[in-house]
């Protein structure tokens, strides 16, 4: 088995070969095209392992940079995912040995990374345990990211707070700026960063909630293509969500927003939401979302005494 550090782009047609491969439907629909936007985010250089036998992909793993803000401190770092082994060559400890070699090269850049693990998979923590355990990084836990669903309710009442898509990205950047909540780690992407996320080959909005006049939110929502066992099923999805301060009535116009954004392609009526981390637990029944049973653990990794040690949340979106 050959374990190489890898362009991510260049690399994108065999990774996308070994995630659709390793994820059985329903899954995210790994295309090559997808892959290659994440990765081009502006930024520092993503990176990625690849792991072949006798020249057939075999695994892949892969950081996409980010823009992060903690406590008014703006910093460079990685989002960690697309973590695949081929059914064929799991059970090899395949994984581990792909986490460990990502992991050893970021470590010298310095920059903290966020990962986000199935809650449920045990062996999927451990393996990201250990690896951050072997190069000497350190891994503080955050707030887990339960998704939640949203149906729109044509009897509902309108939320006093409405939202729609945002005439210009700086919009957006003005009400990202105003969220100071200090226990949350906020993703804090510049104008070039949103500007490639809308160049997402998956139909994507930005939107911007407003309330008697006043900017006082913001989001990304995109159309997720799931791979299923019937085809490709196309979900509406609250990717980042930023609210300086969050209400039922602020979060429900940013899903009904996106609901009606996508109405015309989606294959069902729901709008997911992967992270709802830093709305209030009690304001999201009133808000009118359900939880559902997916949930992702979130983890910073960092080198000792990095700077996000107190962090109890984030708002990143689940990649």
């Amino acid at each position: 088995m050959q374990i190489e550090r890898v362009d991510p782009v260049a690399a994108a047609d065999e990774a996308s070969l070994v995630l659709r491969e390793a994820w059985p439907p329903p899954a995210l629909h790994y295309t090559a095209d997808y892959l290659r936007w994440q990765f081009g985010f502006p930024g520092p250089a993503p990176q990625a392992v690849l792991a072949r036998e006798g020249g057939e992909p075999a695994g892949f793993i892969g950081v996409s940079p980010r823009r992060f803000r903690f406590r008014g401190v703006t910093s460079e770092g990685y989002v960690l995912s697309f973590v695949s082994v081929r059914p064929k060559f799991q059970g090899q400890g395949l994984a581990s040995r792909l986490y460990t070699e990502l992991l050893a090269g970021l470590r010298a850049t310095g920059l903290p990374i966020v990962v986000f693990v199935e809650a449920r998979s045990a062996p999927a923590q451990r393996v990201l345990f250990k690896a951050v355990a072997a190069v000497d990084l350190e891994l503080k836990q955050l707030t887990a990211c339960q998704n939640h669903g949203f149906v729109p309710r044509a009897s509902a009442a309108p939320p006093r707070a409405t939202a729609a898509p945002a005439r210009a990205v700086e919009d957006a950047l003005a009400v990202m700026a105003a969220c100071g909540d200090e226990r949350v780690l906020w993703s804090a992407p510049d104008a070039a960063q949103l500007e490639h996320g809308l160049r997402d080959p998956r139909p994507r909005r930005l939107l911007l909630v407003e309330e008697a006049g006043q900017a006082v939110g913001a989001a990304a929502a995109f159309l997720s293509e799931l791979a299923t066992a019937r085809g490709i099923d196309r979900v509406t999805t609250v990717d980042a969500l930023f609210l300086p301060e969050p209400t039922a009535d602020r979060l429900a116009a940013v899903l009904r927003a996106a609901s009606e954004a996508f109405a015309a392609e989606a294959t069902t009526p729901m709008v997911s939401a992967p992270n709802l981390a830093i709305v209030p637990q009690d304001q999201l029944r009133p808000a009118g979302v359900r939880a559902t049973a997916a949930i992702f653990d979130a983890f910073v990794v960092h080198p000792k005494g990095g700077p996000w040690l107190d962090a109890e949340a984030t708002n990143l979106e689940v990649v």
